[in-house]
């Protein structure tokens, strides 16, 4: 018969093997985080994108005999001059409250309603801080266009979260898990009748 030995303590083998396993769980969990929060990101500006369409889609409607000129030529952007913007709802400044423009059109209306629904009145008045939905979308873009038939589309665009460098140095922007986007603009477009 063989004597039967007690162990006494734990191996340097097992003590290895134990900080792999936890080194590799924790480097998962810490992957798994770093998507948690590109995620968020993506769907947080996709939420605030919804809440400036809907807001245009309502403010379109409230001026309704101007609605062909919410019409954009193009995609306006908050870098765009804003010379000819004039304000024509009242705001805060300073603490003191400023009366809107005198002179406002229904068409100045339109302007001015995109510019504000897109960039917040403190873009308007050079002002700091944040005053839409919008001042919360990584360079928010938009256009409005005429569909046919008393439709319009709304489309609200941001830059996407960046994903890393491909094997040449060029930054890659994810759509999904596995999927590549073609650029780094994503958009969030609607369809409406007013």
């Amino acid at each position: 018969m063989y004597p039967i030995k007690n162990q006494s303590g734990i191996g340097l083998i097992e003590v290895l093997v134990t900080i792999v396993i936890t080194t590799i769980g924790l480097l998962g969990l810490s992957a798994m985080q770093m998507q948690s929060i590109r995620t968020v990101s993506d769907t947080g500006n996709r939420t605030h994108a919804i809440w400036v369409a809907n807001d245009l889609i309502n403010r379109i409607r409230a001026n309704a005999i101007a609605v062909d000129s919410y019409v954009t030529n193009g995609e306006l952007s908050c870098n765009d001059p804003l010379g000819a913007v004039k304000m024509c709802a009242a705001y805060s400044a300073n603490g003191a409250q400023v009366a809107p423009a005198a002179d406002c059109s229904n068409q100045n209306l339109a302007l001015f309603d995109q510019y504000e629904a897109l960039c917040g009145i403190n873009t308007l008045t050079g002002e700091d801080g944040f005053s839409s939905s919008a001042s919360f979308i990584n360079t928010p873009g938009l256009s409005i266009s005429d569909e046919g038939n008393g439709d319009y589309r709304i489309t609200v665009s941001w830059n996407s979260r960046t994903a890393g460098k491909d094997a040449q140095g060029n930054e890659v922007y994810r759509l999904e898990q596995s999927t590549l986007a073609e650029d780094q603009r994503e958009d969030y477009s609607l369809v409406f009748r007013p």
